[in-house]
């Protein structure tokens, strides 16, 4: 068996094996869910298991240009949906695609650790802006514009909300401040589920799946990898840190039938 490791590991770098690992890699990547369709990477399926009932409270953090408020809006017409663009621009196209939703209210703010106005990165994407000036990524950012932020505590005083159904936060790379924000209400056990995105922008962010395990376990919530038809709820392990993502989702862990039901296919 040495023998044989010592051939493959001598020869890992010709044509052959070079193709082989481009496989393995791409299977890897379908594997675990790198797919940022919310009809086929799982996140309508949590929409329906978590918020399809009548008055269901949903918060779209980082709304963009509205995709995911129509989906919520098309599987519960009934849900009570606040969807947070924080970018003017882009704040107008999102007015403009959720117009036919009616229980939808659009807010331009974004969600962050604090209230204040702070300037935000815009990308040559004319959609795609982020507080942090990303990484590695082929695209740079040349333009900023100040923005307005403010918690989730303070929002949920300001409306009277005294719960919430489902959290969704997709906002480049601030999730962890966004949960810095409303960390009151989740200690409360006032928010039942929160969905974040986790990818290769948390290289930058430093933050990483360590961290949002450590801070879920602190006020009382279980987290969890959303996969096509399941989610799936385990411990910490440092495998998990390979910055797929794209999506996982934290429940109070004293709501069995909610986790059951999100395990469950």
């Amino acid at each position: 068996m040495g023998t044989l490791k010592r051939l493959f590991k001598r020869n890992t770098h010709n044509a052959f094996f070079k193709g082989l690992a481009s496989f393995g890699k791409a299977l890897n990547r379908m594997y675990e869910n790198k797919n940022y369709d919310i009809h086929s990477n799982g996140e309508v399926t949590v929409i329906k298991k978590v918020a399809s009932h009548k008055g269901a409270i949903v918060i779209d953090g980082g709304a963009n240009v509205g995709g995911y408020t129509k989906a919520i809006y098309a599987q519960n017409p009934e849900a009570i949906i606040y969807s947070f663009e924080p970018v003017a621009t882009t704040f107008k196209t999102l007015s403009e695609n959720i117009a036919h939703c009616k229980t939808a209210t659009a807010l331009q703010k974004g969600l962050y650790s604090e209230t204040k106005q702070q300037e935000i990165h815009l990308f040559p994407s004319s959609t795609h802006s982020s507080l942090y000036d990303i990484k590695g990524w082929k695209h740079q950012s040349k333009e900023t514009t100040t923005i307005s932020l403010t918690t989730g505590d303070a929002f949920m005083k300001e409306y009277n909300l005294t719960h919430i159904d489902l959290l969704k936060i997709d906002v480049e790379g601030a999730e962890y401040e966004v949960l810095l924000g409303i960390k009151e209400s989740l200690l409360a056990g006032n928010i039942r589920a929160i969905q974040f995105e986790y990818g290769y922008i948390n290289i930058t962010t430093k933050k990483l799946l360590v961290d949002y395990h450590e801070f879920f376990e602190s006020v009382g919530y279980q987290l969890g990898k959303i996969y096509p038809k399941t989610v799936e709820f385990k411990k910490y392990s440092h495998k998990q840190e390979d910055f797929l993502g794209p999506n996982f989702i934290a429940v109070r862990k004293s709501d069995r039938e909610l986790i059951n039901k999100l395990t469950n296919k």
